[in-house]
């Protein structure tokens, strides 16, 4: 019998705002129904006007977190955001093929670092090593065709599109292309798989701008697998649930607004 509420193990940096990392997903997947455990990767530093600097763990650190907790409780999703540096890359993957779990990565737009080589490493050691223990790769247009760019010296990729099937390529089941545009301009999210294009939704166009959203639709999606629907419908109840948050967005601060994670259960599902 599946545990309940089902418990979803992020491995994400630690966002002091909440807009996303461990203190986002935390807060959608409990508005979820979901047990969320956490396992830092990097400590930022920054507020809601932008981050300043992150400092990553060392590979050890998040084999450490994770470990005892996998060994307790019986985990029904993994959900990736920030993996840290290329060394923990392979500590999750390990994790990832010795579980059997859906997971979400959500890679977002995969820090640059002060040397161009190093943030590339991250970049390939996530193609060879985390992809194909992927579920759903998260990911918007321009960081698709950037993955794709970094692992292939001779990548020139036309589209987000074709870089989602490049991707689907290296051993993701899904890439799930946010903000992609179809033929009328019009702002649409779309699930591929090997057959093409699953289901496409209209991307929620909130009034301000908003931190994290991609992190909001991450981590529904992953609780939706962790609650035992697939694919498919989970990514259109993580879109019913983004659109809600992001409509009731606040701003505590000086920079951008936050998703209310909560808005769903005072306005009802």
């Amino acid at each position: 019998m599946a545990a309940f509420p089902p418990p979803v193990l992020v491995f994400d940096g630690n966002d002091p705002t909440g807009a996303a990392g461990l203190q986002g997903a935390a807060l959608t997947l409990a508005a979820q129904g979901c047990l969320p455990l956490a396992v830092a990767t990097a400590i930022y530093c920054g507020d809601t006007r932008g981050l300043e600097q992150v400092y990553e763990l060392d590979a050890e650190w998040v084999a450490e977190q994770a470990r005892p907790l996998l060994e307790d409780i019986p985990v029904a999703a993994l959900l990736v955001g920030d993996p840290g540096c290329p060394d923990s890359v392979g500590v999750i993957a390990e994790i990832a093929a010795d579980y059997a779990a859906p997971l979400v990565f959500a890679p977002g737009s995969l820090r640059d670092s002060p040397d161009p080589d190093e943030a590339d490493d991250l970049v390939v050691a996530s193609i060879e090593l985390l992809l194909p223990q992927t579920t759903v790769l998260v990911v918007d247009g321009t960081v698709a065709m950037r993955i794709v760019a970094a692992g292939d010296e001779e990548g020139d990729c036309g589209s987000p599109q074709e870089a989602a099937r490049l991707l689907l390529g290296c051993g993701a089941e899904y890439v799930l292309l946010a903000e992609g545009r179809d033929a009328a301009l019009q702002s649409s999210d779309l699930l591929i798989g090997a057959d093409g294009v699953i289901r496409k939704d209209p991307r929620p166009q909130p009034a301000t701008r908003v931190g994290g959203s991609l992190s909001v639709l991450a981590a529904a999606l992953a609780a939706g697998l962790a609650r035992g629907l697939d694919c498919a419908d989970a990514v259109g109840a993580a879109h019913r649930y983004m659109a809600a948050t992001l409509a009731s967005a606040v701003r505590p601060g000086m920079g951008v607004a936050l998703a209310d994670r909560f808005a769903p259960l005072r306005i009802g599902r």
